[in-house]
């Protein structure tokens, strides 16, 4: 049987271009959420004091962002484009509420790369990381003062050459879009979905306590947060089925 082919390199112009669409509506949205409960907090700003604070909020974000904030943004970028395949294929071929837990991760992964892209157009950085090393994590992770074995593990897999870690190979994708059954999608893809957030997990973890910006730290402790939930709901129908 011929393997079916998944042309990366095309998916991810496709979905970059998308991203580059809604990247800065995802930051001015922002900007407007911003000013909205400042208003409802009684904030009495008047329009030249809010616009001077505005510029030089996104000034702080242009100037002091570090390796570990552009590094983040643009390797989660590349994790979150394979989960986004992942559930894709889950909106068509999963049960109900695999199609549901799918929907979820298509819209919440897709609003934070359009916020992660927004990031990197303000700093002036490339969408896309020059390889799949992660020098920044490995990097950060040498200055810093706390050992942590889930870290060290982490980064010595890049390292040698295996990529981020959760990401799913080609041949379990084929295997996945090729599974015979609703059951058997499910079962291949929650398991494979679980190992996929327990990578960006650690990820985000480490770059919750390493990031420069407090912004980039922010978003990073509510995607942890965010995805443990998902992995508890699938770990818990992986055991009942």
């Amino acid at each position: 049987m011929a393997l079916i082919q998944f042309p990366v390199e095309s998916q991810r112009a496709r979905t970059l271009t998308l991203i580059t669409m809604i990247a800065l509506g995802a930051v001015v949205i922002s900007s407007v959420s911003w000013m909205a409960r400042s208003v409802q907090r009684g904030n009495a700003m008047d329009s030249r004091a809010m616009a001077a604070s505005t510029a030089t909020t996104a000034e702080t974000v242009l100037v002091r962002q570090g390796p570990v904030d552009v590094g983040f943004a643009q390797d989660m970028s590349v994790h979150h484009e394979q989960a986004l395949t992942m559930a894709h294929l889950a909106l068509t071929r999963g049960s109900p509420r695999v199609r549901l837990l799918a929907q979820g991760i298509v819209t919440q992964q897709l609003k934070e790369i359009g916020y992660m892209q927004g990031w990197l157009l303000l700093w002036q950085a490339p969408g896309l990381a020059p390889n799949d090393e992660m020098r920044w994590m490995r990097d950060a992770y040498a200055g810093a003062a706390r050992r942590d074995v889930t870290y060290e593990q982490f980064i010595d897999n890049c390292a040698q050459g295996r990529g981020m870690p959760g990401m799913a190979s080609p041949q379990e994708l084929e295997a996945l879009a090729a599974a015979s059954s609703p059951a058997a999608f499910d079962a291949a893809f929650l398991a494979l979905m679980v190992r996929h957030h327990q990578g960006a997990v650690v990820m985000a973890r480490f770059v919750s306590e390493n990031a420069q910006l407090d912004q980039v730290r922010g978003f990073a402790r509510a995607m942890a947060a965010e995805q443990q939930l998902e992995m508890a709901q699938m770990l818990s129908w992986l055991r009942a089925s």
